[in-house]
């Protein structure tokens, strides 16, 4: 791991943290479809229409919807163990993070630690990379196309991890094309104490 991937994983730990102590469980608060798979589908259609020329907004970069995407990935993972530990070993074993997985930042963190930050170095383009992330939400949004009969558990995940890294490889692309926006999301979030606030200069 090189250090612009443990800055990275600092910078996202520390973000979470701070909207884990303002927003707590809203998430997830309404279940999988209304809150979980609502929050992540408004991010990845934000990115889709910023590759069809939309504009970022003034409070939200494409790069911080990016992130944000990797972060309702991780959590939504965790939700899923919760509602189905049969899924838990392979993602918790050895890690120190306990069943609830989804409540408070423990378990994000252990799957933070686990996420292949490889992908950051990856050589598409933000346009290519986009692409990957509005097919991988399509797999996983076949997934609910008849609300009776859902995929099953291990497939849902499996899915969602595919747009997790997808995520990951737009922000490489991000990092790449665009240097001076992640510097700053880099930089504002290392600014954040535990709590979120930025820390006493």
């Amino acid at each position: 791991m090189t250090p612009a991937d443990t800055e990275f994983r600092e910078a996202v730990r520390r973000l979470h943290r701070a909207k884990d102590a303002a927003y707590r469980d809203a998430c997830k608060r309404r279940g999988e479809v209304i809150s979980i798979l609502a929050n992540i589908a408004r991010k990845v259609d934000r990115l889709e229409y910023g590759l069809d020329g939309a504009p970022a907004t003034a409070g939200e970069s494409w790069l911080d919807t990016a992130v944000d995407l990797l972060v309702y990935c991780l959590k939504y993972q965790a939700y899923l163990v919760d509602t189905n530990p049969g899924l838990a070993g392979p993602l918790f074993a050895g890690s120190s993070a306990r069943p609830p997985y989804s409540d408070g930042p423990a378990g994000f963190e252990a799957l933070l630690a686990r996420a292949d930050l490889s992908l950051l170095a990856g050589a598409m383009t933000v346009a290519e990379a986009g692409g990957q992330v509005v097919a991988r939400f399509g797999e996983l949004e076949a997934c609910f196309r008849d609300l009776t009969r859902t995929a099953p558990a291990a497939v849902r995940l499996a899915r969602v991890q595919a747009l997790a890294d997808a995520a990951l490889g737009l922000t490489g692309a991000l990092r790449r094309e665009r240097a001076h926006v992640y510097a700053g999301f880099i930089s504002s979030c290392l600014a954040m104490g535990e709590g979120g606030a930025a820390d006493a200069r």
